[in-house]
């Protein structure tokens, strides 16, 4: 596979591999995670993989606050989203929330407060939304710092399989992307749902 160097990104600034390979990872390793909470709980290693998911969706939501030209639109397909995908989430709260409230932190910087504690209620409560900062201070400020934050983070949950999501910091402060098929515009909108209500539907038919 090639690789894209710091400068090709910079010159296509309307498709980046590297978000590209991220949101991959995002959603290989999701999958992977959701197979092991749906089909086979036993098997501890699919949980940890899955771990890498949520940090790669944190900075995709950076990525997408930042280059969206409609912010409303955006914002409001996260929401939509995550309503949508209640019945099917173990969470009915779900990460979508989340997502939403660390876009608008960063959007409206000013009420990050407010948005830190509404996120209390949503899935990773302000261990996601902490963990999406210590990302985004990574990423375009100081990866030192960043990776010191996302790994203080951890405090949060104390000693459990989440200190894995650790593994993705490398892949945000690297400056090159595989060059992988591009992912539909939205694709993620739709596979988030469907690859859960399959998953149901394979375990109620077991």
């Amino acid at each position: 596979m090639k690789y894209e160097t710091k400068g090709a990104e910079s010159v296509d600034k309307t498709f980046s591999h590297k978000l590209n390979t991220i949101k991959w990872v995002g959603i290989v390793t999701m999958t992977i995670d959701h197979i092991g909470y749906f089909l086979l709980p036993e098997l501890l290693l699919l949980r940890i993989i899955g771990r890498v998911a949520f940090p790669c969706f944190l900075y995709s939501t950076i990525e997408g606050t930042k280059r969206t030209h409609h912010y409303g639109r955006y914002i409001l397909r996260l929401v939509l989203l995550g309503i949508l995908s209640m019945p099917v989430t173990p969470n009915t709260v779900n990460v979508l929330f989340l997502l939403a409230l660390f876009s608008l932190s960063l959007k409206f910087k000013k009420y990050a407060l407010i948005f830190s504690l509404l996120s209390i209620f949503a899935e990773y409560s302000i261990y996601g939304f902490l963990f999406g900062w210590s990302i985004y201070w990574l990423k375009e400020h100081n990866w030192p710092q960043g990776t010191g934050l996302a790994v203080m983070t951890q405090y949060f949950v104390g000693l459990s399989i989440q200190i894995f999501s650790l593994l993705a910091l490398p892949l945000f402060i690297i400056d090159k992307g595989l060059e992988l098929p591009k992912l539909p515009r939205y694709f993620f909108y739709a596979y988030y749902p469907l690859h859960q209500l399959v998953l149901i539907l394979i375990v109620s038919s077991l």
